[in-house]
């Protein structure tokens, strides 16, 4: 009897911690929003993207269907979804996102992104970046919104972005 309600106990402790969702499958990774840090320094121009992992609900369902290899590469597609005034000349020197579990060590499951990417703009070396346009809500529809930190010579600005304002002034 003692055995059979410790077995009890422990499988209603487990269900406990499980989201509802993904007992019954149907949850999926979705990256809804995100952070977005801009350094241009010069003639370079690096970027940090983090964007968390959350399980899908009724109401988020339909805004995201995509494995997370699907997701990676799209985050990897660096020269879709960062797009520098032509004069700059930017091309990508790296792109590389990967999945990372909640003590930040990569991971192969489902996890939160991270992204990392350097461009080099010879055009920029005699006059300044002065926009950028960050389609990241075209690459991954549902993506909602971005916190974007921009630091340049002329200093530093926050700033949200929504799918419908996202061309930068720097």
């Amino acid at each position: 009897m003692h055995l059979r309600l410790s077995a009890v106990a422990a499988l209603f402790a487990s269900l406990s911690f499980s989201p509802l969702a993904v007992a019954d499958g149907s949850a999926t990774a979705q990256y809804l929003s995100g952070r977005l840090t801009l350094d241009v320094s010069g003639p370079d121009v690096s970027l940090q993207l983090r964007l968390p992992m959350t399980r899908s609900d009724a109401s988020t369902k339909e805004k995201q269907d995509f494995t997370q290899e699907e997701v990676l590469a799209r985050v990897k597609a660096a020269d879709k979804l960062f797009i520098f005034p032509d004069k700059a000349k930017c091309v990508v020197e790296s792109a590389n996102a990967f999945a990372v579990d909640t003590q930040g060590k990569p991971t192969k499951g489902e996890g939160n992104i991270q992204a990392m990417y350097r461009f080099s703009c010879p055009g920029a070396a005699s006059g300044r970046i002065d926009s950028v346009k960050i389609r990241l809500t075209e690459g991954l529809p549902g993506l909602d919104k971005i916190k974007l930190q921009v630091s340049t010579d002329k200093g530093e600005q926050t700033m949200e972005l929504a799918p419908a304002n996202a061309d930068v002034a720097l």
